[in-house]
């Protein structure tokens, strides 16, 4: 499972799944813990208790492996650095395949290496409130640091699923990258759009400027987006 803790505009992962540099070992623990409204009892046997208003905080420990380092020095330094870099709190995101799982708040309780010789064990616990689902979209899975190959996309415009602006959007931050093989002007070319922010419209004709692809999801409020091609 791929784990990242954002602080305003710091991403820090924990477990990176996309280049497997980071990778989860052992189990990871996980707690529920509750904090619930109770009345003492006056007359009664029993306390009366409100659960309706209880307060839940998850708590994690993920125990995660780095890659080895140079030399035993450099490992020493490493499990000295990796707790300060760790961001104190923020955003927590949990990606399996296409499910994302994402904790509106939450915080570092404690950062804990263990020096196997040239390669560090850290255990991040995390707690965390206010989990939310959402299923990605398939660019939204890929690693934005790479260009993605869409072997499948075959046009610019028209939508769905082989057009370029029929990718959803919505859940792809700007600056991904993408390299397709589509007809432009009548010729099968092979290209690379960037999605950046901005409110132009499509123009899939190379004699009237630099080609621009609004996505069919694009939305002036919420999703203002557009491709725009990078190699021309």
């Amino acid at each position: 499972m791929i784990w990242t803790l954002t602080d305003g505009d710091t991403i820090f992962p924990i477990s990176d799944g996309w280049s497997r540099i980071y990778k989860i070992v052992g189990e990871m623990n996980v707690n529920l813990r509750q904090s619930t409204q109770m009345a003492p009892p006056m007359r009664s046997e029993w306390p009366v208790a409100y659960p309706d208003r209880a307060r839940r905080t998850l708590s994690f420990d993920i125990t995660v492996t780095f890659p080895a380092c140079s030399s035993f020095a450099a490992a020493e330094m490493q499990a000295l650095d990796i707790p300060a870099q760790c961001p104190r709190g923020g955003e927590l995101k949990g990606v399996n395949g296409s499910l994302q799982r994402t904790y509106a708040q939450a915080w570092i309780d404690a950062v804990r290496p263990k020096n196997l010789g040239v390669r560090n064990e850290f255990t991040f616990s995390v707690t965390a409130v206010n989990p939310s689902t959402q299923t990605l979209s398939t660019l939204a899975q890929m690693d934005i640091r790479s260009v993605a190959n869409l072997y499948a996309i075959t046009g610019l415009a028209g939508g769905g699923a082989t057009n370029l602006d029929g990718l959803v959007t919505a859940d792809v931050l700007p600056g991904f990258q993408v390299q397709i093989f589509v007809p432009v002007a009548g010729l099968n070319q092979l290209a690379v759009f960037r999605l950046f922010s901005g409110t132009d419209a499509t123009n899939t004709d190379p004699t009237a400027g630099p080609l621009i692809v609004r996505p069919v999801d694009y939305d002036a409020g919420t999703n203002a987006k557009v491709w725009k091609r990078l190699d021309a």
